[in-house]
């Protein structure tokens, strides 16, 4: 018995230590990093949602009945909150729409079938995080101006992550080439929240 080999109580109380101080450092960073990862959802979505609306805005169009070329416009309206249960895509209390009960929202097509929608050729077809806004002004040319929104509450905590994007139209743009600009970046408040 004097032989036998094995750790000593000490020996595995500081491999417990150890792993300990590991998961209070390791598992906040993981939890981060996941919220970090679903904020990629609003990025990737708020550039198709202004890359539609820079196609509205430089397709050339004609009024009915005379033909005269409609001035350079954004798709004009606000969608308001899409979908519109809430931000905070969860089956608790105050939860968007989550049947399965994974903590996304729902594909519900209807909510994406309207005009403004379908104007900039947008919609989720998959679940997501994130609620999507689309505002603009009925004004023209250097005057037009949008912004779109994503908004998400990730952790169901009452804060909320949010991403803008902005465009407007160039100051320099005619009736006959409609240009347009935006802002250099994506705005973004509580980004992991």
């Amino acid at each position: 018995m004097k032989n036998s080999k094995g750790f000593t109580l000490i020996e595995l109380m500081i491999v417990v230590a150890i792993l300990a101080i590991l998961s209070v450092v390791a598992v906040p960073a993981f939890i981060k990093y996941m919220r970090k990862a679903k904020t990629s959802e609003a990025i990737e979505m708020l550039a198709g949602i202004y890359k539609g609306a820079a196609e509205y805005y430089s397709a050339p169009r004609s009024e009915e009945g005379t033909g005269n070329k409609v001035a350079c416009q954004f798709v004009n309206g606000d969608t308001g909150v899409t979908p519109t249960e809430g931000t905070c895509c969860s089956s608790g209390v105050g939860g968007g729409p989550d049947a399965d009960a994974d903590d996304r929202c729902d594909v519900t097509p209807g909510y994406w079938d309207t005009a403004i929608w379908s104007a900039l050729k947008f919609q989720m077809s998959d679940q997501h995080y994130f609620v999507y806004t689309y505002v603009s002004n009925d004004l023209t040319l250097a005057d037009a101006e949008f912004t779109t929104t994503a908004n998400a509450d990730l952790d169901c905590d009452g804060i909320q992550s949010t991403f803008e994007r902005y465009g407007h139209g160039d100051a320099n743009a005619t009736y006959g080439e409609c240009a347009m600009e935006s802002a250099p970046a994506i705005f973004s408040n509580n980004e992991t929240e």
